[in-house]
């Protein structure tokens, strides 16, 4: 599909914040894509050198834009998205790799599938010092996610791609939808998604031809993260809330209470044992809201005692409409 390629102009969204360690491998992967691309990268105000490494590169494709005030990670983005010339729109993350031939495999599902609200590939996982961690070879997610089935997925396990780095989006996509949410600082993605599989079907990549990099100063690893992601697990809820019944949705939280209620019971106990009660006090009461504690500390002290865990849902997509 050389021939249609040379008549797209992809643009790659690249929002950076003190990412020195990782940028030039990830500029310099972009740029070595065989497509026609653009590829703006808009500092958010980072005080490590980023800006000098993106300085550095000298090519014509790229668009350096620098932000007045720090916006965050999803107003950093609305910004590339909004000086975009190219369309579709890739997503990238200043810590990952593109491996070759990754923007022209996104770009050939979404024109197989020109009904599609975003396509999302699948990516190698590598540590700080780009060794390979492991892959994704065990998701059977097909191709085409259509709305009951998104819901399902999402309901239960939260995000469909592993990484903004993941998603290319059309620009009718935003058009319909709107921009990434930023009173959603760290959820902002699945915020998004959800808001895009209401209208569209999704697209999966299965081929492996980007790598997201895991490393300590990843936002998901900070210690402030816990705090700020149940706030926003609690916003998202209602979401989930009105496309469920009660009965569906409590089956979809207990599950969710082994997965993510262990990961913000672990943090919380932290937070206590750091001195900070007041703090951790009211963390467990927004837990609570979210997922009984009688669920959450049940499913720890099954896991403790040895005894079998939660089998793999087997609740049937729910049967509501998306919007029209």
């Amino acid at each position: 599909m050389k021939w249609y390629y040379s008549a797209m102009l992809i643009t790659v969204a690249l929002p950076i914040y003190n990412g020195n360690p990782y940028l030039a491998k990830a500029i310099g992967s972009i740029l070595a894509q065989d497509v026609e691309l653009e590829l703006i990268i808009s500092d958010d105000g980072s005080s490590d050198g980023s800006l000098e490494v993106a300085e550095g590169f000298a090519d014509a494709r790229i668009r350096l834009l620098r932000t007045d005030r720090n916006r965050g990670i999803f107003g950093n983005l609305n910004r590339c998205v909004s000086e975009a010339r190219g369309d579709p729109i890739q997503i990238f993350s200043q810590d990952d790799v593109m491996l070759p031939g990754y923007l022209a495999s996104q770009a050939a599902l979404l024109v197989k599938h020109p009904d599609a609200g975003l396509v999302y590939g699948m990516p190698e996982r590598i540590d700080e010092q780009g060794r390979l961690l492991g892959t994704y070879d065990n998701d059977t997610t097909p191709e085409r996610v259509e709305w009951p089935l998104y819901l399902w997925i999402s309901s239960h396990y939260g995000n469909l791609p592993a990484s903004i780095s993941s998603i290319m989006i059309p620009r009718r996509t935003f058009d319909a939808v709107g921009p990434f949410d930023q009173t959603y600082p760290l959820a902002g993605d699945l915020e998004f998604y959800n808001r895009v599989a209401e209208r569209f079907p999704i697209l999966r990549n299965a081929e492996v031809r980007h790598a997201v990099r895991t490393h300590q100063l990843m936002t998901s690893a900070l210690p402030t993260s816990g705090a700020r992601y149940l706030r926003e697990e609690l916003r998202l809820a209602d979401w989930y809330r009105k496309h469920w019944s009660e009965a569906e949705l409590k089956k979809v939280r207990y599950f969710r209470a082994h997965m993510r209620g262990r990961y913000h019971l672990g943090w919380i106990r932290r937070l206590a044992m750091r001195g900070h009660i007041a703090r951790a006090a009211r963390a467990l009461g927004d837990l609570n809201r979210l997922y009984p504690l009688r669920w959450v500390i049940g499913l720890q002290l099954q896991q403790l005692l040895g005894v079998r865990g939660l089998d793999r849902p087997s609740i049937p997509p729910p049967k509501t409409a998306a919007v029209a």
